[in-house]
């Protein structure tokens, strides 16, 4: 095994592989790949901040909903909400009535 890293040492010296030419173009993969890895990261930071948001959005919302139906636990409170949902629907449905009556 050794051997076969020497044979594969000289051929490489001898194909001129270590010339400057190699190691421009070796210069410009470690650019690229710097910036690849450099846009990756910023990729992540962003990719971050987002799930941070959404997460905070999320437990928020969730503490409202938890609040929201602590209160309409109350059965007067319930009952009230309830009432109110219904002559909403009440005056929707007469609004739809005197819209129906005037296109006569």
């Amino acid at each position: 095994m050794k051997r076969f890293f020497r044979i594969l040492a000289v051929v490489a010296l001898v194909c001129g592989f270590t010339s400057t030419a190699h190691a421009e173009q070796s210069e410009k993969k470690e650019g690229f790949f710097k910036a690849a890895f450099r846009d990756m990261k910023q990729s992540a930071k962003l990719q971050r901040q987002i799930d941070r948001a959404n997460y905070q959005a999320i437990k928020l919302e969730t503490k409202a909903f938890y609040e929201e139906q602590k209160r309409l636990s109350n059965p007067k409170v319930r009952s009230a909400a309830e009432k109110q949902r219904m002559e909403r629907q009440l005056a929707e449905a007469n609004a739809r009535l005197e819209r129906a009556k005037g296109n006569k």
